[in-house]
């Protein structure tokens, strides 16, 4: 999935793009706070699905 950041023209708040998704945020540091729990959260599950794919007796 494509993750950008886009600054609102006014200089106040921005826009977190997720593939076409949009997600706003008032401030910079907070969409950057949004993206690295983001992609903890995607790194924690793949890990979970690739145990899983191992074991045939969990369906």
């Amino acid at each position: 999935m494509k993750i950008t950041i886009e600054a609102n023209e006014q200089g106040h708040g921005c826009k977190v793009w997720l593939g076409e998704t949009v997600v706003s945020f008032p401030s910079l540091e907070d969409a950057k706070t949004y993206i690295a729990q983001l992609e903890e959260r995607i790194e924690a599950a793949a890990h979970t699905f690739a145990l899983d794919a191992g074991d045939p007796q969990v369906q």
